[in-house]
């Protein structure tokens, strides 16, 4: 999963959060929040949970309930949306708008 999340952002380095008693993880349900999970993924169980960001606590709260964690900062997980969003508006906009996507955004 880490090495498919790295690929699919298009980043080199993430955070990952696993309980100790796991070496390998079976991952049968993910949970995913674009941006900051904190809040959202506060209260879900599942074996993965996949975010932008969360405080240290909640991870340390989602690893001690089994879950791994993987972070990937914030707008990293939100910057793939802007390119669809791109041709939506675009299409809603009956092409007559030129929509920008910057080529410089970094998280």
């Amino acid at each position: 999963m880490v090495e498919r999340v790295k690929q699919h952002l298009q980043l080199a380095h993430i955070r990952l959060a696993t309980p100790q008693s796991h070496k390998e993880h079976l991952i049968t349900t993910v949970a995913v929040c674009a941006g900051s999970g904190d809040s959202v993924l506060q209260a879900v169980s599942a074996d993965l949970l996949l975010a932008g960001e969360m405080t240290h606590h909640r991870v340390l709260e989602a690893v001690s309930r089994g879950s791994c964690v993987i972070l990937c900062d914030h707008s990293n997980t939100e910057r793939g949306f802007l390119r669809e969003f791109k041709e939506r508006l675009h299409k809603t906009l009956d092409n007559g708008v030129e929509v920008s996507v910057s080529l410089t955004d970094k998280d």
